[in-house]
């Protein structure tokens, strides 16, 4: 018989105990003013004292045990749950019915249950939440299974799989996936949906067409539009594209997620500010997607980003972003070139007709970003190697070396972050998590995400418990993005259900051998489906698409 432990005084729900026992407030972190948001990170290393406890509204008795005539769907017995508020770990046992919770706490013996998971020795936990990914959900997903993750969000950095939302989400549910699939529509799609594609200055005509087509999207079920401005076509996107093609974005409550136009130390804030004029303007959420600061150093350059986001809060805009937890980054070589070289100019013609300008803009872009051996190719003719080991092996300057390949020649891992603002971004309440890749990703992060949060950052040498890991990664990402009861263990909430061993989670996969899958997972329950169990897929397929209601 799994009994419900009590070290302390415990009150279902009831803030002043969340806090007092190390946990955050429950607040949804779109609401929270940025007083609160101090408030709830100093809480994490809070305890309960004597003048805590004796200043206690009166406590309510535990609740009877669960008893039921009818066999239940699951029962999820003998672990301890961490339910996702923030609150403290608790022994409990969770009853499914169908794809819904029906209880959490005590279980008579008596019950009967089509299906019992011993998760005796392990936290049960609401499943996790892959705020940025690039997971194709209706292939392979057991790299995010063995994570814990029961839901993404896809259409990142400006690209959506389409511009038409209705169709991409009806397909998933046609396909029955296996974990759920909530979308954003990508600017860079509408963009090109439009007919616009890298038009530097669109006419009204196209900014009303964007608009519509956006709208459509958010009608259609998107959760927010995603921009990647570091990118092009995105680049091109003008202060008023911006504000007229989050409008409707605004208007539905939705969220504009951003990879910012840089992420550099010296023009960051000014693309942070552009992403929080847009939102202000269309009335919309915003989101810094997958945070950074690159070549920024210490506690203080993190901080002051920190700063910056609650300020936003004080003004009345909502703000969150999301995290990966690894001090390198990821994408294509066009991010080294200038524009001069990248579409929709002629590669071939800038090549030849500024060959000494591009090789100079080249080398003072890698040695701005801790020179060739920073950049390690993950795809294309040099992977494996650094660009320094590249350009050693063909015996000519690392600038060459990237001139033959062109923007569009490979990707890389660049070498830019800093630890320091890494722990200051991973421990603010505001910010989620997101693995930024995919299982077959040439970066550790699409395996090793959400296993190295645990591994790595908490517990004594990492600045987040257990308890706030979960939380970040089920109810604040669930809460920022609007899923409707998701994201916490609790009565009539869906059953997305992650059973593991924080001590034993360890990231396996590494740059040399980025696809190896995480370990730690026992068991993953996706809608009151079984997806994965003892470190082995079920393909259960209870996954489904999610829709942002009007």
């Amino acid at each position: 018989m799994s009994r419900v432990g009590f070290t302390g005084l415990y009150v279902a729900g009831c803030t002043w105990f969340a806090v007092a026992c190390g946990g955050e407030p429950q607040a949804p972190p779109a609401q929270t003013s940025g007083a609160a948001a101090t408030s709830a990170a100093a809480a994490d290393t809070a305890s309960p004292t004597a003048s805590t406890v004796a200043s206690a509204a009166p406590i309510a008795p535990p609740a009877p045990p669960f008893r039921s005539e009818s066999p239940v769907s699951l029962w999820v017995k003998g672990g301890t749950v961490v339910d996702g508020t923030g609150g403290p770990s608790r022994r409990a046992d969770v009853i499914v019915q169908g794809d819904r919770i029906v209880f959490v706490g005590d279980v008579d013996p008596s019950v009967r249950a089509k299906r019992v998971i011993d998760a005796t020795g392990n936290v049960v936990a609401p499943g996790f939440v892959d705020m940025h990914a690039h997971t194709d959900p209706l292939g392979n997903v057991d790299h995010l299974l063995a994570q814990g993750v029961t839901t993404i969000v896809v259409g990142q950095d400006g690209r959506s799989p389409e511009a038409r939302i209705a169709s991409y989400l009806e397909g998933v549910d046609d396909k029955n996936p296996r974990v759920n699939v909530a979308a954003l529509v990508g600017h860079a799609t509408v963009r090109e949906d439009a007919g616009i594609g890298a038009k530097k200055n669109p006419s009204e005509k196209d900014l009303k067409a964007m608009a519509k087509l956006v709208r459509r999207a958010m009608d259609d079920g998107a959760f927010g539009m995603s921009t990647g401005l570091e990118y092009d076509p995105g680049g091109f996107a003008t202060k008023d594209e911006l504000a007229a093609v989050a409008k409707p974005v605004g208007d539905a409550g939705g969220i504009v997620m951003s990879h910012l136009r840089s992420e550099d130390d010296d023009k960051v804030e000014a693309a942070l500010d552009e992403l929080l004029d847009q939102c202000e303007a269309a009335k919309a959420r915003a989101h810094f997607s997958h945070m950074k600061v690159v070549l920024g150093k210490g506690e203080a350059r993190g901080k002051a980003i920190l700063d910056r986001l609650a300020a936003a809060r004080a003004k009345g805009i909502s703000v969150t972003g999301d995290v990966y937890p690894y001090t390198a980054s990821y994408t294509t070589l066009a991010i080294l070139f200038p524009e001069f070289a990248r579409p929709p100019n002629s590669y071939k013609k800038a090549k030849r007709a500024r060959h000494d300008d591009l090789l100079a803009y080249l080398k003072g872009r890698v040695e701005a970003r801790n020179g060739p051996q920073a950049t390690l190719f993950g795809k294309g003719k040099y992977a494996g190697k650094t660009l320094k080991d590249a350009a050693e092996k063909a015996n000519k300057p690392f600038e060459e070396v990237l001139a033959d390949l062109g923007p569009s020649g490979g990707s890389a891992a660049y070498f830019v972050m800093d630890e320091d603002v890494l722990k200051v971004f991973l421990a603010d309440p505001f910010v989620s998590f997101g693995t930024d890749g995919s299982g077959s990703s040439s970066h550790p992060r699409g395996c090793g995400t959400f296993a190295r949060i645990f591994s790595t950052y908490v517990g004594d040498a990492g600045p987040l418990k257990v308890e706030s890991a979960v939380r970040k990664a089920s109810s604040v990402a669930a809460e920022t993005m609007g899923f409707e009861e998701r994201g916490k263990l609790e009565k009539s909430y869906f059953a997305d259900i992650v059973v593991f061993d924080p001590k034993r989670m360890k990231d396996n996969a590494t740059f040399e051998h980025p696809v190896r899958k995480a370990t730690g997972v026992k068991t993953v329950v996706v809608n009151g489906v079984v997806e994965w169990d003892d470190g082995k897929a079920i393909k259960g397929k209870g996954g489904r698409a999610l829709r942002k209601k009007r």
